[in-house]
């Protein structure tokens, strides 16, 4: 008689698999017309949770500032919000006929050519952080979930109205993540602005020297006059004789044309 062996157990079935955290652009809002009463940003994975009290009321994507102008960490506070600004220092620049000839340009670092213009780039929705000019605003983030800015935190333009709107001047902000701390910052900010005036002061030199050059080209040429002596003496142009036609010689004949008859039926006398 065949002996009765038991089965051996069956083993137990895998974990399942942990949900995968799905962030999709841009972002969240589930507060209602409840005020946002914190902002945590979090520069690392360029996204910045929303609170009401203790309660998660949203959360949007960021792009804050590249490695070479990063974004200050730390502890912040709403100290303006405008709606309609934009930037005193960076833009677009032109030349004389309207063609974009520097996409990021920078006042104070670079040059515009002889007669071109500055367009100063746009910052709807701005909420002020630093009185040195870092704030969330509108702004292009093209690459979700990457670093793209001059410093400023960008938001895109279907969340940044809803901050906006529920964010009060003095609400805190906490930035965390890969950065410098504040006063770290500002010290990188001061050396940067040293060696952008060095830029600009060799970019000037370099068009005031290319004037120059293309001044005495055109003089040597000849399809310019020279420039004029300021100590040469002022020369006033002759001013030419006037010529008065001789009378006739006294007791000359005089000729005399006889008048016109006068049509008949013209009324004169």
């Amino acid at each position: 008689m065949a002996s009765c062996k038991s089965l051996p157990p069956e083993p137990p079935p895998p974990p399942p698999e942990p949900v995968k955290e799905q962030w999709k652009y841009p972002g969240a809002w589930t507060g209602g017309n409840k005020a946002i009463t914190h902002i945590v940003v979090n520069v690392d994975t360029q996204r910045a949770m929303l609170y009401n009290g203790e309660e998660e009321v949203g959360w949007t994507y960021v792009a804050s500032g590249i490695p070479s102008y990063p974004t200050p960490t730390g502890e912040f506070k709403i100290l303006e919000k405008k709606k309609d600004k934009v930037s005193n220092l960076y833009g677009k620049g032109y030349d004389a006929d309207g063609k974009l000839v520097n996409s990021d340009f920078k006042q104070g670092r670079d040059v515009l050519p002889p007669g071109g213009r500055f367009e100063a780039a746009p910052m709807k929705y701005f909420m002020r952080l630093t009185n040195d000019g870092v704030g969330m605003h509108i702004g292009l983030i093209s690459k979700p979930g990457r670093r793209a800015s001059h410093g400023c935190i960008r938001l895109p333009s279907k969340m940044a109205p809803i901050l906006f709107d529920h964010v009060s001047l003095g609400t805190p902000v906490t930035i965390t993540g890969k950065g410098p701390d504040y006063p770290t910052y500002l010290k990188q900010s001061a050396e940067r602005a040293k060696a952008n005036a060095a830029k600009y002061a060799a970019a000037k030199k370099k068009q005031a020297d290319a004037d120059a050059k293309k001044a005495a080209d055109a003089a040597a040429s000849g399809t310019t006059p020279p420039a004029a002596d300021p100590n040469a003496p002022v020369v006033k142009p002759a001013i030419p004789e006037l010529k008065v036609p001789e009378p006739p010689p006294i007791g000359a004949p005089v000729q005399v044309k006889p008048a016109l008859p006068v049509p008949a039926g013209t009324g004169q006398q």
